[in-house]
This record gives structure tokens, C-alpha cells and sequence, in this order.
């Protein structure tokens, strides 16, 4: 009962992130998350039959927890599905990979345990080793990844856009620091010729410029051509952005490559989109220096939404 619950989430998962991406599904493709959800699916069978052919309970309160928790992880995707809001949609999803976890974690400590029963607190414990382990290393990923600026050192390599992803506009409609550093970068990209235009990308709130309106301000200011810019002003996220490059220029145009500017904690996640997207990608960081602490909240927060996106393509 427990597998085919698990088996209708994995096949409802992988159709959930195309459909969240709005790409047409060609096959079996070779993206992060399905490689990361077949791995998990994997695990979850060839543990079930090491506990199957040790003799394992599977009744009684294991069989209640297993379903229980199956049926939350589906529910959950289904839920995430249903609703338009994005916090909701996240938090859902947050919920079903968290729920299939425990069902894995509680698979292993019945496969391994002498009497072939479940254990509670050897459940929770293997359940909290394994949410540690996995963002600890997407923790590490994103803290040590390492951008393509040495890829353009020669000047020889070059793509069709960079493309400013946005960041917050203060008071007076002016970059945040944050901005200020991509903005400062995509120029020196673009006065570098690696580029000949620049996508600038970025909603905003009301009564105030959009984050993609106060990056062209002030790229004109720096001397770029207005007729090198290309505004995008109405998105509310990296997603949104990428989707918007996708869409609008890179397959209209038949771009071969752009590249990605941002912070570099927020680069991986922006690389990985792309390439979800079917967008080949390069990316350049900004020279924005943040403190030890800002760094380690930075790539915690970019950690988890990493592995939101991979799951479930939000």
C-alpha cells in the first residue's frame, strides 16, 4: 500500500514540476530534481525489500505510520497543485517532501533493526540525520559555488545578453547596495563588449520605480545605449524572471547563451533554473561582500529554496 502511494507521488511529481515550468514534457530528462526524486524513490524500494526479505512487521502501528505519512506526502503535492498562492504552494510542497522522508527514514530503521519493527525514536533520529545531512550539503553547494568569470578573463568567449537579475529599490527609487553591485557588473560586462545588450529584470511595489526601471536609470547614467536594454518590470521573482528571458528572447531570438548576474549565494539556484529551462547559462557575481552572518543566512535561505525548486519546479 505504502509503495504505491510513493509510486503515484513520484510519477504526480515529476508531471507537477513541468507543469509548474510550463515546459512540454518530452520523455525522461536528466534534470537535478528528477535525478534527486528517483534517487529517494529508490532508496524507499530497496529498503522495503531488505526489510521484506529479513521478515520485517510491516502491521500494526508501522503500517498505520507508513500510510499516514504516504498519504500526507500525496496530499500535500495535490494541495500544492490546487492553489495559486505562492507561500501556500511552497509550504505544501515542503510538507509532502518532509512527510516522504520520514516514510524512508522509517523504512531504513525497520530494515535495520534486530526484531524488524519500528522503532519511534530511532525513526525520529535517522528522520532528523537525514533532513540534516541533505541541506547541509546543498548548504556547502551553494556556500562554495563558483561562477564562470574565468570562462570571459581572455575576452574571447562571449553571449548574446547578460541578464541583471533583480534585487530591492529603496526609498527615493535608488538600488540597494545589493542592486547597486549587479548593476555595476552587468555594466562592466557590457563596457567589456562580452555582451552587446542587457536584460534588466524586476518588479516593484506601488507609488515606486520597479527594481528593472532603476537599473536602466542607472545604466544610462553609466553611458549604455538605451537601445541595448531590454526592461522586464513586472516579475516577483528569479522564476518569473528567467521565464520571462525564456520566452520573450532567448527562443524568439535563437540565443545561444547569456549571462546570469546576481550575488554569487544566489547564483546556483539561478543556474539551475536555467538549465531546467532549457537555457544555457553562464554566471557572473557581483563584487557585493557580505559579513559572515549575512553570508550564512543568505545561502541557508537560497538552500532551501534550492530544494524546493529541484522538487517541484517552484
Amino acid at each position: 500500500m505504502v509503495l504505491l502511494i510513493e509510486t503515484a507521488s513520484f510519477f504526480y511529481l515529476y508531471f507537477l514540476r513541468y507543469k509548474n515550468q510550463r515546459l512540454p514534457l518530452n520523455g525522461i530528462e536528466f534534470k537535478t530534481g528528477n535525478i534527486i526524486s528517483a534517487f529517494l524513490f529508490g532508496l524507499l524500494i530497496f529498503f522495503t525489500i531488505i526489510a521484506l526479505l529479513r521478515g520485517a512487521n510491516f502491521g500494526g502501528f508501522a503500517s498505520f505510520v507508513l500510510v499516514a505519512a504516504s498519504l500526507i506526502s500525496i496530499c500535500s503535492l495535490i494541495y500544492s497543485d490546487l492553489t495559486s498562492a505562492k507561500e501556500t504552494k511552497i509550504s505544501a510542497i515542503a510538507i509532502s517532501l518532509i512527510a516522504t522522508v520520514f516514510v524512508l527514514s522509517s523504512v531504513i530503521i525497520i530494515s535495520i533493526s534486530s526484531n524488524g519493527e519500528l522503532n519511534p525514536i530511532r525513526t525520529i533520529f535517522a528522520f532528523l540525520f537525514l533532513c540534516s545531512a541533505g541541506i547541509f550539503t546543498v548548504f556547502l553547494l551553494v556556500l562554495n559555488f563558483n561562477d564562470d568569470r574565468s570562462l570571459y578573463t581572455a575576452n574571447d568567449r562571449t553571449a548574446d545578453s547578460g541578464v541583471i537579475l533583480g534585487a530591492a529599490v529603496w526609498g527615493g527609487n535608488r538600488p540597494s547596495p545589493v542592486l547597486k553591485e549587479r548593476i555595476l557588473k552587468g555594466y562592466e560586462i557590457y563596457r567589456r563588449k562580452l555582451v552587446p545588450k542587457i536584460v534588466i529584470t524586476g518588479g516593484g511595489s506601488p507609488n515606486e520605480l520597479t527594481e528593472g526601471e532603476v537599473s536602466k536609470n542607472e545604466l544610462i547614467k553609466y553611458g549604455v545605449d538605451p537601445g541595448n536594454l531590454i526592461l522586464e518590470n513586472s516579475s516577483n521573482s528569479t522564476i518569473e524572471q528567467i521565464h520571462f528571458v525564456r520566452d520573450n528572447l532567448y527562443q524568439k531570438n535563437s540565443w545561444d547563451r547569456v549571462i546570469l548576474i546576481s550575488d554569487n549565494f544566489h547564483l546556483l539556484r539561478s543556474k539551475e533554473i536555467s538549465h531546467f529551462n532549457n537555457i544555457n547559462a553562464d554566471c557572473i557575481a557581483s563584487d557585493k561582500e557580505l559579513s559572515a552572518g549575512g553570508t550564512a543566512s543568505f545561502c541557508m535561505k537560497e538552500s532551501l529554496a534550492l530544494i524546493v525548486f529541484w522538487i517541484s519546479g517552484v
